[in-house]
């Protein structure tokens, strides 16, 4: 419940990404940390750079995953809200080293609407309506989001031992 009034206290973000389609399918199989996603869907081979996941939230507004990729990521850097009847929205405060995001993705039933920005998405609100899923507090399944397009660079065992 205090998700719930804490998501109606959003007020308009300050960006929207854009809706890049809604696709059918599952999101992210073949394994979470090797899920990615392009300006044509999820876990598209078609030779586009691939941005690769960071976190997924389940629809009970829970951290469900963190990417292996991103160790500074923990989820605390993320609040996902749920606003009856249809209205997902987040807010993203990254740390210094953490990525950017730059696509999200809505999943319900057989099905994904993608979001993209070319700049860093630090906060958006959805309503599930306008894309044709359905309302009410099970209307999504969850929201996963991604990064830009390459993952952190792992620091050798010498560099970890100045740090």
């Amino acid at each position: 419940a205090g998700s719930l009034a804490f998501a109606s206290a959003f007020t308009a973000p300050a960006q929207a990404a854009t809706l890049l389609g809604v696709f059918g399918g599952n999101d992210c199989t073949g394994g979470f940390s090797a899920c990615f996603a392009t300006q044509t869907g999820i876990n598209v081979a078609d030779g586009e750079l691939p941005s690769p996941v960071v976190t997924k939230y389940d629809g009970g507004l829970q951290l469900d995953e963190i990417s292996t990729n991103y160790p500074s990521i923990d989820g605390s850097e993320f609040f996902v809200g749920f606003d009856l009847p249809s209205t997902v929205s987040f807010t993203y405060t990254p740390g210094l080293a953490d990525p950017d995001i730059h696509y999200f993705a809505i999943k319900q039933g057989n099905q994904y609407a993608l979001y993209y920005d070319a700049d860093p998405i630090l906060s958006d609100m959805v309503d599930l309506s306008g894309v044709g899923f359905s309302a009410g507090s099970d209307s999504f399944s969850h929201i996963t989001f991604f990064n830009t397009g390459s993952t952190p660079a792992v620091p050798e065992p010498t560099t970890w031992a100045m740090m």
